[in-house]
């Protein structure tokens, strides 16, 4: 469950003033007078601010409405009801986001494929119970004639919905400080020129011609927004979006398409939006779980090499400590001459030996190279042999190491 905060006068004002904005930007082709119409993104924002900011944005979001009723659609009904209006509305928008903000799983509402499904299926119900709750009040209040009801619901359904769907993950992002850092790299990648620059060139070519062309090389936008997803996960698949349903609109005004044409524009807009935030959603998953695959597997190499460090120091550290304990004894004795320092000297050689041992698998768990050398096999097996040897005369036991033909290993020292 997303947790909700603080609403400030900053946030109240830009929530008002990005609903007018939005509301104003995408009033054309209203049905039944200046209430529905084809695109509506406003709710999107609406959305994003109830789910940082709960039921306490609603309020805020009911004037934001008032005042694009007063501002874009001239109050077309008498004040009182307006304002009832808006208030439905922004209650219906109130209880999307509520049930949104309690099936989602933390702050991020894209984490995963789960994530962007129930997204989508509260917003598609969601939007379907508003539209028609909102219809049969304007029915009832004699603002939409009731033969045309369902064709209100309809038209009202795809404009809420399509703009939300379209618009609210881009909006979403903007308004989360690691959103707005991912989309900058985003924007400042490469690859990014190239998609917008194909997804300009799909839009020419699948509706350039207007609506005569029935729109039958619409499938062209598919090819832009799945190359973004492939390559930059969601934030690409969102960047990409919003180039093609800007794009869209501008074609809308200046080739003056009709309502009809607009609505099946949009109807095949949000198919090939989901399944670019699909692909997206899947693609930075796919990341995701690769990083902690990675993560996972330099710990347990970690833990391999402190194994290894473990088993391959006891012998030089308990030789240490032998040779230490024959130090003080000789000492004790008042041995000063060559004894002693043998003794001194196979201290030393068993340092460097310890240090050499974490030199070697270090380098090797951090590259996975080994130094080779050559060994002659006589050395190798006079080194083996030593402890054993040293244990043997100590316990009255002769060892006996049989003769080692001549014959050079090339290998690994400290390993083996």
């Amino acid at each position: 469950m997303i947790s909700a905060s603080r609403l400030s006068w900053t946030d109240a004002l830009l929530l008002i003033a990005g609903y007018v904005a939005l509301d104003w930007m995408s009033f054309f082709h209203p049905l039944h007078g200046p209430y529905i119409t084809p695109w509506n993104p406003a709710p999107a924002l609406a959305l994003v601010f109830i789910l940082r900011h709960g039921w306490q944005a609603v309020l805020v979001l009911a004037l934001a409405v008032l005042l694009a009723e007063i501002g874009v659609r001239s109050l077309p009904a008498s004040l009182p009801v307006s304002i009832a209006i808006a208030g439905m509305l922004a209650l219906g928008y109130g209880a999307i986001g509520e049930a949104l903000r309690r099936r989602m799983r933390g702050p991020a509402i894209f984490l995963d494929r789960f994530g962007l499904l129930r997204w989508a299926g509260v917003v598609v119900a969601g939007t379907l119970l508003t539209s028609v709750a909102f219809v049969l009040a304007l029915v009832a209040l004699d603002l939409v004639p009731l033969a045309g009801w369902s064709e209100a619901v309809g038209r009202f359904w795809i404009g809420d919905g399509v703009g939300i769907l379209v618009s609210m993950p881009l909006l979403w992002m903007l308004f989360d400080e690691r959103g707005r850092a991912l989309l900058r790299a985003t924007l400042w990648r490469p690859d990014t020129l190239g998609y917008v620059l194909a997804a300009a060139m799909a839009l020419w070519v699948a509706v350039g011609h207007g609506a005569e062309s029935d729109f039958q090389y619409f499938y062209l936008l598919f090819l832009p927004i799945i190359w973004a997803a492939s390559r930059q996960g969601l934030a690409g698949a969102v960047l990409s979006a919003a180039v093609i349903q800007i794009g869209l609109i501008v074609v809308v005004y200046r080739q003056g398409f009709s309502a009809g044409s607009v609505l099946e524009i949009q109807a095949v807009t949000v198919v090939l939006v989901l399944a670019g935030f699909f692909i997206g959603v899947v693609v930075d998953e796919q990341q995701r779980i690769s990083a902690e695959l990675r993560q996972t597997l330099r710990l347990a190499a970690a833990g391999e090499m402190a194994g290894a460090l473990a088993h391959e120091l006891n012998q030089p550290l308990t030789a240490l400590s032998a040779y230490g304990a024959a130090c003080e004894e000789l000492l004790a004795r008042g041995e000063t001459g060559d004894r002693l320092k043998g003794s001194i000297r196979l201290m030393v050689s068993e340092a460097c030996r310890a240090a050499e041992v974490v030199r070697r698998l270090r380098d090797f768990f951090r590259t996975g190279t080994t130094r080779l050398e050559a060994i002659p096999l006589r050395a190798l097996l006079a080194a083996a042999a030593a402890p054993f040897a040293r244990h043997a005369a100590k316990a009255g036991v002769e060892l006996t190491v049989e003769p080692v033909p001549d014959g050079v290993l090339l290998a690994d020292g400290p390993q083996l």
